[in-house]
């Protein structure tokens, strides 16, 4: 089954279809109905290793405030990559970054990979406190606002859907 992602590079967003084949490699439609196969690795956070139409790529891939900052070579762009809920979210003006609320819950589909807190840590926004892998890659879900962790609603291991309960965070104000 094929799902959809949108790419926002500025004012520009492109929708792409992505479908993880059984050998484990993507098929990936573009805007204009093109579709390529994608081989991808993450060796080391922060690094992607893909294989597009016979080429190999090393890609610098940080997740920021600013959006995911994605290098190849000498290029360098920053985009967003929403799936269609975070879209609809975006769209209706809910959930985008700087979200309020104690509720830290999962943008997307994945299996925690680690967790960086236990109930009564402090936390200043921005601190990485769950990893969840994700189509190959992990993401660094930090905290959204500064406080204390309340609930930790997860495990190392678990399966999480978008939407999910990461943990509660209340707020230090």
């Amino acid at each position: 089954m094929a799902s959809n992602y949108f790419v926002v590079d500025g004012e520009e967003e492109r929708q792409y279809q992505v479908e993880t084949l059984e050998d484990g490699t993507y098929k990936v439609t573009s805007p204009g109905g093109e579709s390529f196969v994608v081989d991808a690795y993450e060796p080391e956070q922060g690094r992607m290793h893909l294989i597009y139409n016979g080429e190999a790529y090393d890609v610098g891939v940080r997740h920021g405030d600013a959006g995911v900052t994605v290098e190849v070579g000498a290029e360098r762009h920053v985009i967003d990559v929403l799936n269609e809920r975070q879209k609809r979210m975006r769209v209706a003006g809910v959930g985008g970054r700087g979200a309020g609320g104690p509720a830290l819950e999962s943008p997307m589909a994945g299996k925690v990979v680690a967790v960086n807190v236990t109930a009564g840590d402090a936390v200043e926004e921005g601190e990485c406190v769950v990893i969840v892998e994700a189509m190959k890659m992990e993401n660094d879900l930090k905290a959204h606002i500064s406080g204390t962790i309340g609930e930790v609603a997860v495990e190392v291991g678990q399966a999480v859907e978008i939407g999910d309960l990461l943990v509660t965070i209340e707020s230090g104000d």
